[in-house]
């Protein structure tokens, strides 16, 4: 082994095999489901959660497939939905987690809305507020992951606590290892030691994407295999680009993972997203788009993605006419300004100078979706299903039913960014606009650490992402991993 600033690099040659391990799954944290001796020889691989769902999901698939490739059980925390707080320092996340993670907090009690006169409704209102912005569900109610079980043992630990974590597998500190990440992007795990080699060799130990470099430290797997401690607790692996994999097995257990962590149909969750698919019209009767505008790389892409979007839907639906990029952007361009002219303080001198959003939702007319189904008039007689097979071309251009899937909220509302979409193509059909009895499954879901929490609302991501992978066809947003994963899906399910 040798250092080179600081940065370690293995020199041995990974001959590492992939683990064939005993297909169990160990459920709930419950240690007692390990035999005593077998638990003593158990070695394993814990890291911290953080971010979005689909940010967790990523991790989620790093960290077993590094299980795997290390031969440890891993150690699962759950799902987290709704807001959840960014990579920051292990401590700080390990405050956050552990807390919202505790079944042994009263939430309900200490959470409750503030009442006057009652000065204990007051206290701990920073942390309410994380506390219901917040929820948590087990993964395999989002995936099914026991045919992963023959290659990984996986252990679920409810709470986020390094000292639960420890007691629960009667494991001391001088048996665990701690690896603290200087950054959100801290490491990246090369199996091509040559490919190691001439990174640090000629300076270029990092990896370009369009956020800017990252992963300055190279590390092979020998640097986590040489960890002999029975704990080895990482930070975050978030990145779905962490991994330079070459082994063939490995490849193959990474893609086996990316396919089993699809969101499973046959729970509540799926069956909400199957009512709506049947309310469109079935698998495969529309088309779909993921409209990524929340985050700041989509904001700024905003415009130019919905060019892409409206051309693109042009040309597969055979439409009359192509939208031209300076009519779009026009478009665009006014609407920001309606929105931006509206804000107070802007300097505006004149009333008549301001326009009115209530002017302008009057001037609007959107054809909005029939509560009983698309089937009846004034839908049915203006806009048109697509094909099921592909083999049939689609011929109805902007009388498309399309389903767009957004984190764009209110996407009809008067200073929506996604306006000029439903003037283009007004057979378009949005989470908000469907009636709300299609939604009734969720009411069954809530929260594994508070059961009497109900978890509809933050469900709703993703029943608007498992919609839109039903369609025909789907547009995805560019460098968004989630439209990725969309597509994923859409392949897997509908062609």
């Amino acid at each position: 082994m040798r250092h080179l600033s600081g940065i370690v690099i293995d020199s041995e040659k990974n001959e590492q095999r992939l683990t064939t391990l005993p297909p169990t799954l160990y459920k709930g944290g419950s240690k007692d489901k390990v035999a005593g001796s077998q638990q003593q020889e158990q070695h394993y691989l814990a890291y911290l959660p953080h971010s979005g769902l689909s940010n967790q999901r990523i991790e989620f698939a790093n960290a077993l497939l590094l299980a795997a490739m290390l031969g440890r059980t891993l150690i699962l925390p759950p799902a987290f939905l709704g807001t959840v707080i960014g990579w920051m320092e292990k401590e700080q996340i390990y405050d956050h987690l552990g807390w919202l993670t505790n079944a042994s907090v009263p939430f309900e009690r200490i959470c409750r809305s503030a009442t006057p006169g009652d000065l204990a409704t007051y206290v701990r209102r920073s942390r309410c507020g994380e506390y219901r912005r917040f929820g948590v569900i087990p993964w395999t109610e989002l995936h099914d992951i026991e045919s992963l079980t023959q290659y990984v043992d996986i252990r679920f630990q409810e709470m986020v606590s390094l000292p639960q974590l420890q007691h629960d597998l009667g494991i001391d500190e001088s048996d665990t290892y701690v690896h603290t990440d200087q950054h959100l992007y801290d490491w990246r795990l090369y199996e091509d030691l040559s490919v190691a080699r001439k990174l640090l060799k000629t300076g270029t130990n990092y990896f370009d994407s369009f956020a800017g470099r990252r992963y300055y430290k190279v590390y092979t797997i020998k640097h986590w295999q040489r960890r002999s401690e029975r704990l080895l607790q990482l930070g975050g692996i978030f990145g779905s680009t962490r991994f330079h994999l070459i082994n063939p097995e490995h490849i193959a257990l990474r893609d086996k993972i990316a396919s089993v962590l699809h969101f499973r149909r046959d729970t509540h969750i799926g069956e909400t997203a199957q009512n709506i698919v049947n309310y469109l019209g079935g698998i495969g009767s529309f088309v779909g788009v993921h409209f990524r505008t929340g985050d700041k790389p989509f904001k700024h892409q905003l415009p130019k993605n919905m060019v892409l979007f409206a051309q693109g839907m042009a040309e597969l639906t055979g439409a009359s006419e192509m939208p031209k990029e300076e009519d779009i952007l026009t478009a665009i361009e006014k609407q920001q300004n309606i929105t931006n002219n509206n804000h107070a303080g802007l300097g505006y001198e004149k009333k008549e100078d301001v326009i009115s959003l209530e002017d302008e939702e009057k001037k609007r007319v959107f054809l909005l979706p029939p509560t009983e189904g698309l089937h009846l008039p004034p839908w049915s007689t203006v806009c048109r299903n697509v094909p099921t097979t592909k083999d049939i071309p689609i011929t109805s251009g902007f009388r498309t039913v399309i389903y767009i899937a957004t984190d764009q909220r209110e996407p009809r509302s008067p200073t929506s960014k996604l306006l000029p979409w439903f003037d283009m193509f007004p057979c378009t059909v949005t989470l908000d606009d469907l009636p709300d009895y299609l939604f009734e499954p969720l009411d069954h879901v809530h929260d594994m650490i508070v059961p009497d929490k109900p978890l509809k609302s933050f469900l709703i991501p993703i029943v608007d992402a498992m919609v839109a992978a039903h369609a025909q066809e789907v547009f995805t947003t560019p460098r968004s991993t989630y439209s990725k994963f969309i597509n994923e899906m859409n392949q897997a399910w509908v062609h």
